[in-house]
């Protein structure tokens, strides 16, 4: 059941991720002028991470699932994360392994763009697809990822092990991106390509 009102509790703060992530974007940009500014980019970056969480318990609690936030939900998560990506990008987080930040930030950024396909076609189709749990993981992944990776933009030991632990999170949250969108599809062949389930199919044959 949804809400009858659009602008629910879990919707606002919905609003507000949405909302910190220029905030996230002015930090890092302020970052050579203030050097303490990178500990405020990761806690608005860890803090609009678990907004995601929170949005989302609140509204399958209390029953507050609004339209527009089925809608905005997914955009703030998913601008969040390329936020994020681009960061690491820019700011070449994981210098010891080239190229690893663009590399994994193309098939991740690539993965949300084909499961926005998906997604699309099978709105065409009037069918809903649910998050599995494997997406709920290269989420989870990607965020812890981002989250200690940010938090590493500083000199010294301590600093070093946070990234070396960010870079192998990341490493992982890229490997089940791969699997979970290969998985997605696999999942969804008969919606994309027009074949029939299968259960449909043994159904046929029965009335043969």
């Amino acid at each position: 059941m949804s809400s009858n009102s659009t602008f629910t509790l879990p919707t606002k703060i919905t609003v507000i991720r949405l909302v910190m992530i220029p905030l996230i974007i002015l930090c890092y940009c302020l970052q050579p002028l203030y050097e303490f500014l990178f500990v405020v980019t990761a806690l608005l970056f860890i803090v609009a991470s678990l907004t995601d969480y929170v949005d989302g318990y609140i509204a399958r609690k209390y029953d507050m699932v609004s339209d527009l936030g089925k809608l905005l939900d997914p955009i703030a998560d998913k601008v969040l994360v390329a936020t994020g990506l681009f960061i690491l990008i820019d700011g070449n987080y994981v210098p010891e392994i080239p190229y690893l930040e663009l590399i994994c930030s193309v098939i991740i950024i690539a993965r949300e763009f084909m499961i926005g396909v998906i997604r699309q076609v099978a709105a065409l189709k009037s069918v809903a697809l649910a998050a599995d749990k494997l997406g709920k993981m290269k989420t989870a992944s990607t965020m812890f990822a981002l989250t200690f990776l940010l938090c590493s933009a500083h000199e010294g030991t301590a600093f070093q092990v946070i990234e070396y632990i960010g870079a192998a999170l990341l490493i992982v949250a890229t490997v089940l991106t791969i699997i979970s969108g290969i998985n997605y599809i696999v999942k969804n062949k008969a919606l994309l390509f027009g074949e029939k389930p299968a259960k449909e199919e043994n159904e046929d044959k029965d009335k043969q």
